[in-house]
């Protein structure tokens, strides 16, 4: 039975699903105890036709067409087809480094965590990638730190891919039909579930930001999305993460203010007059950026 399950996910990726699953090949090195899992979701170009080559190049591999043009649904699809301990998601216009996941088997192995979180290098342009990778060497966080980092933004955000996590997690807090925003909608309770948390902070997943992608083409159903995750993260973490929290809800208002019914900016502007008290400018937790983020809300309103 494997213990790595390898999940990659492909939507009309013609023009980049053969990098990425050499890349996952590269990663892997030695095929021991590890499966990759491959979805088609509703593709119209030559998708299938490339997983169905690279497929071959995998010892354990298994491959399925859907239709569901939900990346929620086939991600919860492809958790029920896991036959690993561990779950990693990887996006089919991403690329990881050699060898990762062969050390991530290791580390999972010697320490069995809840989540084994990683630091997503970000780009926009594929040709500054560099392939080179010193291994794992994760610091070990209580979960208050782990919700604190997540809430800061700083070293990792809502993302499931590149991260290692039980699968019995996911089994627990079931990904929801969203087609955007779907890792955010479950990410916090992953975090209230785990005690044993881990983090990498050299990362060995490149997250490449492409013009017109998913999450760069914004519109009033995501921002929707993004407003209901915020409001279920405000009530499974415990009210001493209030103030950060607020961070995100000014972040909200400031940035995507226009997509926002009239339902929606009332509950926001709500949240945004609770950040004018002492508690909020006097908390450590809270940048000085978003203290003056709050005085420009103020002002807008």
């Amino acid at each position: 039975m494997p213990f790595l399950s390898i999940v990659v996910t492909a939507h009309d990726c013609e023009l980049t699903l053969a990098e990425t699953l050499k890349s996952v090949k590269k990663a892997i090195d030695c095929e021991n105890d590890v499966e990759v899992i491959i979805l088609n979701d509703s593709s119209h170009d030559r998708t299938q036709q490339i997983i169905e080559r690279y497929a071959q190049s995998f010892s354990s591999v298994q491959i399925q067409e859907v239709q569901m043009r939900n990346v929620g649904s086939v991600r919860n699809i492809a958790v029920r087809m896991a036959r690993g301990d561990y779950i990693t998601m990887v996006d089919d216009d991403d690329l990881l480094k050699p060898r990762s996941l062969r050390d991530a088997v290791a580390f999972l192995k010697q320490h069995r965590p809840d989540l084994l979180l990683t630091h997503l290098i970000e780009t926009r342009d594929p040709g500054t990638i560099d392939n080179h990778w010193a291994g794992f060497s994760p610091i070990k966080l209580t979960q208050n730190e782990a919700i604190r980092r997540f809430l800061i933004h700083k070293d990792f955000q809502a993302h499931l891919i590149g991260q290692f996590i039980r699968k019995d997690i996911y089994l627990c807090e079931p990904i929801p039909a969203m087609t955007c925003y779907e890792d955010f909608a479950v990410f916090p309770s992953f975090l209230m579930r785990s005690q044993n948390i881990w983090f990498q902070k050299e990362g060995h997943y490149y997250y490449i930001k492409r013009k017109n992608s998913l999450s760069s083409a914004l519109d009033r159903a995501k921002i929707s999305n993004l407003v209901n995750c915020t409001r279920k993260m405000e009530i499974v973490f415990p009210p001493s993460f209030q103030w950060l929290i607020y961070c995100h809800w000014l972040d909200i208002y400031l940035k995507y203010a226009r997509f926002l019914t009239e339902k929606q900016t009332h509950i926001v502007e709500k949240k945004i007059k609770a950040t004018l008290s002492p508690g909020f400018f006097m908390s450590g937790d809270v940048r000085l950026s978003y203290k003056k983020k709050a005085i420009q809300a103020l002002w807008k309103r």
